[in-house]
């Protein structure tokens, strides 16, 4: 004969196994949609570069060997002259250099864009990072975190969260600046 509290605490397991399923299920699908927003956000945003670029071509910066295959992607692209990170890899025309603290070694306007995917959330003196971007190309296009999306809120390497509001400051700022989330 089972006890009415042994009765309880299987119902109680259960329900909260129902609860935490769904929970994980809704997760599951926030993730998805937050990794398809970034993926699309990042090809609009480097489709822009390509055309601001006006043929003068880009320079593009957090193209390290571990972001994703869309990154190694556009990291290849005929239009990239410039490929920066600060770990060292193989990308086509790479240079191993921190944008946070190290002055670009190019001209001022010497390309027709900087492209920036998911790297100004990443630095300390992103503020610095920026005004070289601006320094060095006739235009910049960021690509940052959506502030709705948690992946953004969740990722240790995250220095930086960057509001709507701040995000138009930016471009406001800088008028050559286009910035995506």
């Amino acid at each position: 004969m089972s006890s009415p509290c042994r009765g309880g605490i299987i119902e109680t397991m259960n329900a909260l196994a129902a609860i935490l399923g769904s929970a994980l299920a809704l997760i599951g699908t926030y993730v998805a949609r937050d990794l398809l927003h970034v993926t699309v956000a990042k090809q609009a945003a480097f489709d822009m570069a390509r055309e601001l670029s006006n043929g003068k071509g880009i320079i593009n910066l957090g193209a390290g060997p571990h972001r994703t295959y869309q990154a190694q992607v556009i990291a290849e692209s005929p239009d990239i002259l410039t490929n920066i990170d600060s770990a060292p890899n193989g990308m086509p025309h790479f240079m191993q250099l921190d944008i946070e603290t190290e002055r670009l070694p190019f001209g001022g306007k010497q390309f027709g864009c900087a492209f920036a995917s998911h790297v100004l959330e990443h630095l300390d003196n992103w503020q610095f990072a920026l005004d070289e971007m601006v320094r060095v190309a006739d235009h910049v296009v960021v690509v940052l975190p959506d502030p709705i999306y948690f992946s953004g809120w969740l990722a240790p390497s995250h220095k930086q969260h960057f509001s709507r509001d701040e995000m138009a400051a930016i471009a406001q700022l800088h008028p050559n600046v286009v910035v995506y989330y």
